[in-house]
């Protein structure tokens, strides 16, 4: 018999195992505790959820420091560390013997995945089973990922709505103590450069996110050791290059990636250990079939084999699965990665403090000039205030609105007062406001302050105030939406003009019909004065004179006075403005200085974070002291 058919794999019986598995955390709920579960007694497995409840296990004492180092790594770097990939090398150092995960993720297909993992696993000495066959079945894109797990094909398994569980009679499984997750990367191989943001590539294929069957809520991470990620054609591994490129230098003990190619006529010299291989599962496929048809097809069925790839792929599935001391090579490797992890994410962070600490000072000298800038904006807006309005009520326009002239110029006042307003009021303000936004935008301000509580602004309000014919009214508190600062002198003159023009245009004709009234009932009565007694026409008239003097005086009074008050409303509105503007923006400069003060409140938490990966690198280093003492 060839010295391969005596090496392959053989269907031989064991006594399997025997511990308790931690459920899922898809299964739990926030009510559940793990005394109300129902937990059973099943092949023995580390499949523990990243959320699940941590008993203190008996934890095998070449391992604990080790364990109190990474368990301590978890609450001084828990903004770097990755919890999930963190438990299973927990629950790896708690077991004598813990379950190896491996992962064989499709890019383009599940079904392909499946039938890879199917040549892996299978024994050709033996027929088909009832898992290959349904590793075989073609499905319709929606498969849920199938996990295989070592044991007769009758076993029980507690329902998942993540994966699908297949009990597999693999001398592979066995011998290695393995569990096989079979799924997809979960991500679009046409646009990979932008599907993954939020993490690293090297943690979207060490750590696949499992989708439940409803396909609602959020996807369950589900860390493994390794992961064998299988393409099909050179597009998919094109892109599969520009997916990881921002991975670590060195995978190839973690992951591995098999492109399904035509097979080659010869067999080619491969590395097990490469980081990429070409397989080609059909030929795989059909030499396994050939064998199983027929020993006499051996020879057939070795050149198929070797030509397909999958020999390759095989070496490195099995490669650090030894049960060495003090832990599996397999184990080391998570344990190394965690922490390279954590100090990679560690350095980003420094290296962006030390970026923005290093822009520091070109800030301070872009904050010197938009403060050197506002002050000059704020002097020349209130000069131009002042002078605006000065030339404007002593110009002829509003003149024309004296008290004398209001009886042919009532119907005037809304256009000549608007009039003043709108081409007097802070219009040259307007524009150097928007020229003064401009560069504080280059210079990076935000235009408003959508991240600053709005009670922070300073407002000058008062509960009341008077109107032209001196009521008092209320005035509204209601706090305005957002907006950019400098809209706040355009949205303040449609305000004033809204607020202030109407009261002054209804006050005129209100008067003009006062006296007009007065001056018609003087008259009356000086007519029925002089027609029922004996009083003269110049006594007579001396009532209609008396009664239109007090009106026109009452109108020059009242006119002239609410002209002033007028006016002053409108200069105390521009000063507001004014104010309330650069308050405003001085608030903004603020904000990001205080933001820039606070830009280092990490440090401490970073210098933790590294003390902890220091000691797991201490507790490895003595590992292998240990171990080399052994032999």
């Amino acid at each position: 018999m060839p010295p391969w058919v005596a090496s392959a794999p053989r269907l031989t019986s064991l006594t399997k195992g025997r511990a308790i598995e931690p459920l899922p955390a898809v299964l739990r709920c926030s009510h559940a505790t793990p005394r109300s579960l129902n937990l059973r007694v099943r092949s023995a497995s580390t499949h523990v959820s990243p959320t699940a409840i941590n008993l203190r296990p008996n934890i095998p004492p070449r391992n604990k420091e080790l364990y109190n180092a990474l368990s301590a790594l978890s609450g001084a770097a828990e903004t770097y560390v990755n919890i999930s990939r963190l438990q299973l090398a927990l629950s790896g150092l708690a077991a004598q013997d813990a379950v190896t995960r491996v992962a064989v993720l499709g890019l383009n297909s599940q079904v392909s995945a499946q039938r890879l993992a199917r040549l892996l696993l299978a024994d050709p000495l033996g027929n088909e089973e009832g898992w290959e066959k349904e590793l075989e079945k073609a499905g319709d894109g929606n498969e849920r990922a199938v996990l295989l797990k070592f044991g007769d094909e009758n076993d029980a398994h507690r329902p998942t709505p993540l994966y699908k569980v297949l009990s597999a009679p693999s001398r592979v499984l066995r011998v290695h103590n393995l569990e096989v997750l079979v799924s997809t990367l979960n991500v679009n191989t046409a646009n990979m450069l932008t599907t993954v943001s939020t993490e690293s590539s090297e943690e979207s294929v060490l750590i696949p996110k499992l989708q439940a069957t409803s396909a609602r809520g959020t996807p369950v991470p589900y860390p493994v050791h390794k992961t064998l990620v299988l393409g099909e054609g050179l597009d998919s591994a094109l892109a599969f290059g520009r997916f990881s490129s921002d991975s670590a230098a060195d995978m190839r003990n973690m992951v591995k990636v098999a492109v399904d190619l035509p097979a080659p006529q010869e067999e080619a010299d491969t590395d097990a250990q490469a980081e990429g291989a070409v397989i080609n599962v059909e030929v795989g496929t059909q030499a396994l079939a050939s064998f199983r048809e027929s020993v006499a097809n051996s020879q057939i069925f070795e050149r198929g084999w070797f030509r397909s790839g999958v020999p390759t792929i095989s070496q490195w599935l099995t490669a650090g699965m030894q049960p060495t001391e003090p832990i599996k090579p397999a184990l080391k490797n998570l344990v190394t990665s965690i922490v390279d992890d954590v100090e990679t994410k560690l350095l980003k962070e420094d290296t962006a403090r030390l970026a923005l600490f290093a822009s520091i000072p070109t800030d301070r000298e872009a904050t010197a000039a938009i403060t050197n800038a506002l002050d000059i904006w704020a002097e020349k807006s209130h000069t131009e205030l002042r002078d605006e309005l000065d030339e404007a009520f002593s110009a002829r326009n509003w003149h024309k609105l004296s008290w004398w002239k209001l009886f042919w110029r009532v119907d005037d006042v809304t256009m000549l007062s608007q009039e003043i307003i709108e081409r007097r009021w802070l219009i040259s303000a307007e524009k150097s406001s928007i020229f003064l936004a401009g560069r504080m935008a280059q210079a990076g301000f935000p235009e408003d302050l959508p991240k600053i509580v709005l009670q922070d602004v300073p407002v000058t309000t008062t509960e009341t105030a008077p109107t032209l014919d001196n009521q008092p009214t209320n005035l509204s508190t209601e706090v305005r939406r957002p907006q950019p600062w400098s809209d706040n002198i355009a949205t303040a003159r449609e305000e004033l003009v809204a607020a202030n023009v109407p009261p002054l245009q209804a006050l005129a004709q209100r008067l003009i019909l006062q006296t007009m009234s007065t001056t018609s009932l003087s008259s009356a009565l000086s007519a029925l004065l002089y027609v029922s007694s004996s009083c003269s026409v110049f006594e007579a008239s001396a009532v209609a004179a008396l009664g239109l003097t007090f009106s026109l005086r009452r109108m020059q009074k009242l006119w002239e006075g609410a002209r002033e008050s007028w006016q002053g409303t409108v200069r105390e509105e521009g000063r507001r403005t004014l104010k309330s503007t650069e308050d405003l923006v001085r608030l903004i400069i603020r904000s990001k200085e205080q933001g820039k003060a606070q830009v280092d409140e990490g440090a401490v938490e970073r210098r933790q974070a590294r003390e902890a990966v220091k000691a797991v690198r201490e507790a490895l280093a003595n590992m292998h002291k240990q171990e080399e003492q052994q032999k």
